[in-house]
């Protein structure tokens, strides 16, 4: 496995049904794309772009759920 995901590469369709540890390395596999993009093409790809911003938002996502977890299992347990 390339430690890159070029744009030609496939991309999962659905987030959602990734583990967490699955979308933290294709985050990692996507943003050395980006590197690789500014350090040898002196310009970005817009799809390595669009892969990028779609992780951190899913990222982002899954982090307020957590939160929000966390907050009501607190609730939860003060209420017992």
């Amino acid at each position: 496995m390339n430690s890159r995901l070029t744009p030609a590469e496939d991309f999962p369709k659905d987030l959602k049904v990734l583990h967490d540890i699955e979308i933290q390395v294709l985050r990692s596999r996507v943003q050395r794309q980006l590197d690789h993009e500014y350090a040898y093409e002196f310009e970005t790809n817009p799809e390595t772009e669009f892969r990028l911003a779609e992780l951190s938002e899913d990222i982002d996502r899954r982090d307020a759920q957590a939160a929000a977890l966390r907050v009501l299992a607190q609730h939860l347990m003060v209420q017992q």
